[in-house]
């Protein structure tokens, strides 16, 4: 068999193509804004794909930052200065977290719902294990604390040496606390 495709076949071919290619890019556009018709020339066809390109989008933090502790989101990476910090995937899922809501007291019940997903508040120390595994990571040896337990409370990730008793959400939770009630019955 022999094919012969002559330059006008080719010509069409190609214009029926880019007419394809830009009605779908302009569809929605022409569609909205009631241009005509009429066929338009290669600087509008430019102008108005620039310009749909450029339009703002929303940015999206890729670095984490908390003091020193520094969290990528696309290599999945960890550090704390110059240090290297090795971290599992719960790991990595719990850090995030935390550092999202940095200088917050996160409650067990909290942490059990938005990193692990349950549906209920199981009685297990799987968060200790967890956090105690990430502290150890985060807080080395000659590092300030970051990651803080709030006895009864929950857990604080904070680039601040101390804690402090004014952490959003402390101040609910204390309000919310039954003051303890002594009783004289004897």
């Amino acid at each position: 068999m022999d094919y012969h495709i002559d330059e006008a076949d080719i010509h069409s071919l190609l214009s029926n193509a880019v007419e394809k290619m830009v009605n779908q890019a302009l569809g929605a556009s022409r569609q909205n804004s009631g241009l005509s018709k009429q066929p338009l020339s290669v600087v509008e066809i430019i102008s108005r794909m620039e310009s749909s390109v450029r339009s703002p989008v929303e940015l999206r933090e890729t670095v984490l930052r908390v003091g020193s502790l520094e969290l990528d989101l696309i290599d999945r990476t960890a550090k704390r200065g110059n240090r290297q910090i090795d971290l599992r995937p719960r790991e990595f899922q719990l850090l995030k977290y935390m550092m999202q809501r940095s200088d917050q007291l996160l409650t067990r019940a909290a942490l059990i719902k938005d990193v692990w997903h349950y549906k209920f508040v199981p009685k297990t120390n799987r968060i200790d294990v967890h956090m105690g595994r990430l502290r150890r990571k985060v807080d080395g040896s000659n590092d300030d604390s970051m990651i803080r337990n709030v006895r009864g409370e929950g857990f604080v990730l904070s680039a601040t040496p101390a804690l402090s008793k004014t952490l959003p959400g402390l101040r609910r939770l204390k309000q919310r606390a039954p003051t303890p009630t002594t009783s004289n019955n004897v």
